[in-house]
């Protein structure tokens, strides 16, 4: 499903920041989608390592650092894009569109670089 998200998501970074202005519910919800399928597969990856369930998306790609070997840089960009996930589907404050239109081409690069390590984590 990542996948599927991630090519979604690439038809928004198609468009002008207006009309990403007015499809910001579908993005909002994309990534939400994202950040989910990721930690999805992180506490899939944690499992099959042995590991019990993490209790919150950070945690997930904390441990996934620490025990799994993911990337620094790319741990602290998912915790980050899953902080803005939080955000979006707990209302803690007033959404800002224009940073969730601005967040289509870091999501698309984070999520992809995110996509290649698990699988290649996958098939070693």
């Amino acid at each position: 499903m990542l996948q599927q998200f991630l090519a979604d998501l690439a038809h928004y970074s198609h468009l002008d920041t207006p009309t990403r202005r007015r499809e910001h519910y579908a993005i909002e919800r994309l990534l939400q989608l994202l950040c989910e399928s990721a930690a999805d597969i992180g506490l899939q990856l944690l499992r099959a390592d042995g590991y019990k369930l993490a209790s919150s998306y950070r945690e997930v790609f904390q441990v996934m650092r620490d025990r799994l070997g993911l990337p620094d840089d790319l741990a602290d960009s998912l915790m980050d894009a899953c902080a803005m996930r939080n955000v979006l589907t707990h209302l803690y404050d007033v959404i800002d569109l224009d940073r969730v239109v601005a967040a289509v081409e870091p999501a698309i690069d984070v999520y992809g670089r995110y996509a290649k390590w698990a699988q290649w984590k996958t098939d070693s």
